[in-house]
């Protein structure tokens, strides 16, 4: 599912990797690590999290991989990490079985699903939720944006495109 670009910087940071390590070629752990690093962002080991946010990350991340599982029309999870990433402190990764051009209503219901799976799960475990779910909620609401405003997928408002760009 990368582009060209997608693939320049991940045979880059292979070959960085490899250098790194005074290695003579690049092997496929080179291409994993730096496929970590390209697709979730570069890992922040030096940031201290307490034993009770590296419970909720997990209970987060687990909540996506639950609901991945659980739902069909969802891309199978290929890794999950509760080492910081970017600004993320946890991540599930999901890899598609092949590349998509198009989506069904069914299968954009089903990212909305997993966006949220995390939060739900730290309702149920937790009993009160926390900010780690904002990236998720962005892009839950852009995806139901989306779905209304330009993909006519709403019944009520039928096949029609409402605004330009607008926010």
């Amino acid at each position: 599912g990368f582009s060209g670009a997608d693939l320049e910087n991940l045979v880059n940071e292979a070959a960085l990797l490899a250098a790194r390590q005074d290695k003579d070629a690049v092997n496929m752990a080179d291409f994993e690590l730096a496929k970590d690093k390209v697709y979730m962002g570069t890992e922040r080991r030096s940031m201290v999290i307490s034993d009770e946010e590296k419970r909720t990350t997990a209970v987060h991340e687990a909540g996506h991989t639950l609901i991945s599982v659980l739902i069909t029309h969802q891309d199978p999870v290929h890794k999950v990490s509760i080492i910081p990433r970017g600004a993320a402190l946890g991540v599930t990764q999901f890899l598609p079985v092949e590349d998509r051009h198009l989506m069904t209503k069914k299968q954009t219901l089903a990212r909305i699903a997993m966006a949220l799976g995390g939060r739900v799960a730290e309702q149920i475990v937790f009993g009160e939720i926390t900010t780690g779910a904002q990236d998720d909620i962005k892009r839950a609401t852009r995806i139901a944006r989306a779905m209304v405003c330009e993909l006519g997928m709403t019944e009520k408002l039928g096949p029609v495109a409402y605004g330009e760009n607008e926010e």
